[in-house]
């Protein structure tokens, strides 16, 4: 058999093999760059993800790798939908941060004639092309191995290899949107049951190399592909049925009354209520139980209000849903998941005597679980200066999940589970407050109060100081180019308005939502200058601050240098703080026989001075001086050649633009911001 592959960006045509067979393997590689990639995902030379392919009932495994949890779970691959936009992690899989890819299996559930294999992938930086190997196979092989690990060749095991895949362009931008589509002259793949995507990273020049996959399609010659249009409805809803735990717990998603909901469920919900069902259920233990197996999600067209629990069903209410899909819709679900796993109902059938548990406490502790173990990072039961006055242990949802979260991290870290238990089994009194922390609930919740008061005023002391500028200041220059009250001065990437991920809290500019931030930047354009600002990490997170960023690009880092900032104990990259991304790094400190390294743990205050002039440029953390360097320079131009810049024609190009502080990679806050201009020359 031979093969080939064709590039149609590039009109460039190679031969992969060549076996003695009439027949040829044709690879053609499409590719949309830059601005012209959009939410259409059409493609000139391949056909457009469908929605009836052979894969969308396929059984879709990890053979090896592990999945990046800010992507989507397997199910992206293959349910019939496509991004909307050019990143965006959950309508996309792809492997995690520092792997070199890794292998999927596709079982079609039988042998088929297959006459197409199409992948797609969206993504602007180097998470867009794709590379991998196609194997095949019936499994009649006496030999044949379903799951072969990475450094197995499959063709020692019963498979066949279809086609090498390598969609990098050879010069030029290397985002984009790809559409790959494998078939062969004579008609037919061949008849197979099994596919083994053998999935390479792109680049290794840093850890984010892994493809966004969008989706998979597998053609056979009998079916009329149906094309999706990106993120549009399948035209009808569904029932849904989510297998957690290896089929343990069953959860069923129903859209048929809003088939608009249809693909979000499928898409956004169903990874978490797979993930976050068990996770439940580990949480509120008690002797005996069983928390239920099978569980209804229904999605109504005409219900008012957000979502209601009985039993096993919850209801959720289309009108409030569709308004709240990139914020709180999913974190609604997870609260009403755990009424079911509470499953307080069952105390008086078993316990004659049961007593009640009182309503605030069994909302707080849906509120306290989701607020602060499934979403802390949107710090949705913050109690701010606002509504302090407001703040009673019993005022139920959020304000008592924050009650309940300081007696947890105060006194008793179990103290949840135990009322879980003691509500389940129907003996719930306030005697179990004293037993469990030595004091009663209502001297709990003055104390918590009396905490949330001092917290809020050294806060307020704090903020007072934060974000100003001195009388020197002012006469040396400087300029704030964040006010501590709102996002005047700010607007993300490419847009004139800024993402939900971004917020505004007690005088510190917060990246809360890392899925729905995306990079900030100043609303001037700034040459040559003095940056200071401070920003405090969170743990294994990774943020930057990029400077001289233009709008010519796709991605901000493609025209702007950037100052790394990241968690150096836990992150997974391994450019650390301070560094100038993939070109500069601080000398050995002699102390310690380690790189250079003057960042303070994650959860603290870091002082930044970043010094950009015509004839020096300086990184400064702490205090400390890192290096310096000259932009344009002969020594910097050598460096960009030898690094994954040198595929970027309008890196550090500029001596003129934005300054952009990264927001995809983790929670990141800052405040304090304040530059100077230097003028040329000086």
């Amino acid at each position: 058999m031979k093969s080939r592959i064709l590039f149609l960006f590039a009109a460039c045509t190679v031969a992969l093999c060549a076996l003695p067979s009439l027949a040829e393997v044709k690879v053609i590689v499409d590719l949309h760059a830059g601005d012209s990639a959009s939410a259409a995902f059409r493609f000139a030379n391949v056909p457009p993800a469908s929605q009836n392919d052979a894969a969308s009932k396929a059984t879709f495994t990890l053979v090896s790798g592990q999945r990046d949890r800010n992507g989507g779970d397997l199910a992206v691959l293959h349910d019939g939908s496509v991004p909307t936009e050019e990143d965006q992690p959950a309508s996309n899989f792809f492997f995690n941060a520092g792997l070199d890819g890794g292998r999927l299996l596709v079982d079609l559930g039988g042998a088929i004639d297959i006459k197409q294999v199409n992948t797609y992938s969206w993504h602007p930086g180097s998470r867009g092309p794709q590379v991998y190997g196609l194997y095949a196979s019936d499994g009649s092989d006496g030999a044949f191995n379903s799951q072969p690990q990475k450094g197995t060749d499959p063709q020692t095991c019963g498979w066949k290899l279809i086609a090498k895949v390598d969609a990098r362009p050879q010069q030029g931008e290397i985002g984009g949107q790809y559409g790959v589509s494998i078939s062969d002259s004579a008609g037919l793949l061949g008849k197979y049951r099994y596919l083994l995507f053998d999935v390479s990273r792109t680049e290794g020049d840093d850890p984010f190399g892994n493809t966004f996959f969008s989706e998979i399609d597998v053609v056979d010659p009998t079916t009329t592909p149906a094309p999706v249009g990106a993120g549009q409805s399948v035209g009808e809803g569904r029932r849904e049925t989510v297998e957690a735990e290896g089929g343990k717990y069953q959860i069923v998603i129903d859209t048929t009354d809003t088939p608009d909901l249809a693909d979000w469920a499928t898409k956004e919900l169903a990874p978490v209520v797979r993930e976050w069902y068990p996770k439940l259920v580990k949480m509120l233990p008690s002797e005996g139980y069983e928390a239920p197996t099978r569980v209804s999600i229904t999605f109504s067209a005409d219900m008012q209000g957000v979502a209601a629990t009985g039993g096993t069903r919850v209801r959720c209410a289309a009108a409030w849903f569709r308004q709240n899909l990139k914020g709180e819709a999913k974190g609604a679900v997870v609260h009403e998941l755990v009424h079911v796993v509470q499953n307080y109902g069952i105390a008086r059938r078993n316990n004659p005597n049961a007593t009640r548990t009182p309503g605030w406490l069994v909302e707080g502790i849906c509120d306290y679980i989701r607020w602060f173990l499934y979403e802390p990072e949107t710090h949705g039961a913050e109690i701010t200066a606002r509504n302090i006055a407001r703040a009673q242990y019993d005022a139920s949802y959020r304000v008592t999940g924050n009650f309940l979260n300081w007696v947890t991290n105060t006194y008793d870290k179990d103290v949840v589970v135990k009322l879980n238990a003691a509500a389940r089994e129907g003996r719930y009194s306030e005697d179990l407050w004293k037993d469990a922390t030595g004091h009663t609930v209502q001297e709990l919740g003055a104390e918590w109060k009396a905490a949330l008061e001092k917290k809020i005023a050294e806060a307020a002391a704090e903020a007072a100081k934060m974000n100003t500028l001195t009388d020197e200041e002012k006469a040396a220059g400087w300029k704030l180019l964040f006010n501590g009250t709102d996002l005047t001065g700010w607007h993300n990437f490419r847009r004139d308005d800024v993402r939900p991920g971004w917020k505004v809290q007690d005088g510190v500019l917060i990246c809360a939502d890392p899925h729905d931030a995306g990079d900030l930047c100043t609303s001037e354009q700034y040459d040559w200058f003095e940056l200071q600002i401070e920003y405090n990490i969170s743990p294994a997170g990774n943020s930057g601050i990029m400077y001289h960023v233009t709008d010519e690009a796709r991605s901000a880092w493609a025209t702007g240098p950037e100052f790394q900032l990241e968690d150096n104990a836990a992150a997974a990259d391994p450019v650390r703080c301070g560094w100038l991304y993939a070109l500069y790094q601080p000398p050995i400190d002699p102390s310690t026989g380690k790189t250079l390294d003057a960042t303070k743990p994650a959860g603290q205050w870091n002082q930044i001075r970043l010094i950009i002039s015509p004839t020096k440029c300086e990184h400064i953390i702490n205090g400390v001086k890192y290096f310096e360097y000259v932009l344009g320079s002969e020594e910097f131009q050598q460096r960009v050649a030898k690094s994954k810049f040198s595929r970027m024609p309008l890196f550090a190009k500029s001596k003129t633009g934005y300054i952009a502080l990264q927001g995809d990679h983790g929670q990141v806050s800052f405040r304090n911001i304040k530059i100077r201009p230097i003028q040329e020359g000086k």
